[in-house]
């Protein structure tokens, strides 16, 4: 019982907020992205740019740290992540070249196109992996609480058995 609660708190639990931590970081890095497009100055695209890159890179670190959660049957979900953030991360470069040329309309277009589509794909991808997790949680606790009733069972049996053992026994010396 207690290593299937163990797996609910070890494992499953921060699966659950690793997912949600990428999630938000996502969403981070396409903000500053349009952000980058509405600046007015080359110090704050500059400035842009580099929290950007900053923020890829924990968001890199946080994928392949992932890769250790993933059970086989989300293999093909986690792959697919990947490849979406991968080509979030190159329409974000034609964005933040769009927008560092002065190419307004076309770093819009970029960003409600390209870049919104990839965002929205690793959004469909992480909500897909959250739902795996949630039936693997469902899964766990369903499995700790029939062993909890198991054990219950077994325990009660047990001192029922002792307790007409300590009858029998006492029937058999007073006898």
């Amino acid at each position: 019982m207690n290593s299937n609660a163990l797996v609910i708190a070890d494992d499953l639990l921060p699966e659950i907020q690793e997912v949600s931590a990428m999630r938000e970081m996502a969403q981070e890095i396409h903000n500053k992205a349009l952000s980058h497009i509405i600046a007015t100055d080359y110090d704050t695209m500059i400035l842009l740019v580099r929290q950007i890159k900053e923020e890829e890179a924990l968001l890199d670190d946080m994928l392949s740290q992932y890769e250790a959660f993933v059970v086989q049957d989300d293999r093909a979900q986690y792959d697919s992540l990947l490849e979406d953030y991968a080509a979030f991360k190159h329409a974000l470069v034609h964005l933040v070249c769009a927008s560092a040329g002065h190419k307004t309309q076309d770093a819009y277009a970029l960003a409600n196109g390209d870049v919104a589509s990839f965002a929205d794909a690793m959004d469909a991808d992480i909500d897909a992996l959250n739902a795996s997790i949630s039936q693997q949680t469902l899964d766990a606790r369903s499995h700790l609480a029939a062993v909890y009733l198991l054990s219950l069972v077994v325990g009660i049996v047990a001192a029922i058995v002792c307790i007409i053992l300590v009858f029998a026994d006492v029937k058999l010396i007073t006898s």
